[in-house]
């Protein structure tokens, strides 16, 4: 029977240069048997697409911006979740007043950096602070609706992202395998963050070793790496 395994990217996909070639060559071998593998993460398409051309990365689709846009291998877009204009305005004018935020990045499906608040999937606003970070991520919860925003740290600086309400890893999962015929006994999920919860709790999770505290609770199933789940749901 096919089997389908779904892997966030970083920090679990992506650890470091020898890992990662490891995964790769396991994911090929994965494929090969006829199963189906899947990157979810949070980055937009022209990030996760600066990876996917660096490794040589092979995949069936793509679940970007913490679930807000599901792909084909062949960049069919098969379920996206927008941000409504009038919100993402209102959002801008909120923090274009904010100092402490030195950029806002508007994403759509295909592009980053755009210039229209039309069809965005994400709101990207980067701040050097951690507490300032973290204020501007409750002022967004608490302020309005229809929205998740996600604290990320990013190299020097850290991240607040803005999706929807229904952007959900585990939904998108639930769209590939209803198309797939897919049985759940046969569907496999690895993260280590806050927006694996969802598709770990439903889909026969695993986490890596280093993962947030939160998926201590959610699965007891642990991995070193994306190499070691394929060879144990391979056998």
């Amino acid at each position: 029977m096919k089997k389908i395994l779904i892997s966030d990217y970083d920090g679990t996909f992506y650890q470091n240069d020898i890992d990662i070639k490891k995964n790769i060559d396991k994911v090929n071998e994965f494929r090969t048997l006829g199963n189906l593998f899947v990157l979810a993460t949070g980055r937009s398409y022209v990030d996760l697409l600066e990876q996917t051309n660096k490794y040589k990365i092979p995949y069936d689709y793509l679940i970007l911006n913490h679930g807000s846009l599901l792909l084909s291998k062949d960049l069919e877009i098969i379920k996206v979740f927008t941000l409504d204009e009038d919100l993402v305005d209102s959002i801008l004018e909120d923090v274009n007043n904010n100092k402490y935020i030195y950029d806002i990045v508007l994403i759509d499906i295909f592009n980053k950096g755009i210039n229209n608040t039309l069809n965005i999937v994400k709101i990207m606003l980067k701040i050097y602070n951690y507490d300032k970070a973290l204020e501007v991520k409750n002022y967004i919860d608490e302020n309005y609706i229809n929205i998740k925003s996600y604290l990320i740290r990013d190299e020097d600086h850290y991240l607040v992202e803005v999706v929807s309400i229904k952007a959900s890893k585990s939904f998108m999962i639930e769209k590939i395998v209803t198309k797939e015929k897919i049985e759940k006994n046969n569907i496999y999920t690895i993260g280590d963050g806050i927006n694996d919860i969802d598709m770990i709790r439903d889909y026969n999770g695993y986490r890596v070793k280093k993962s947030c505290s939160k998926l201590y609770s959610i699965t007891s199933k642990v991995v070193f790496s994306v190499n070691d789940l394929i060879s144990r749901v391979s056998k």
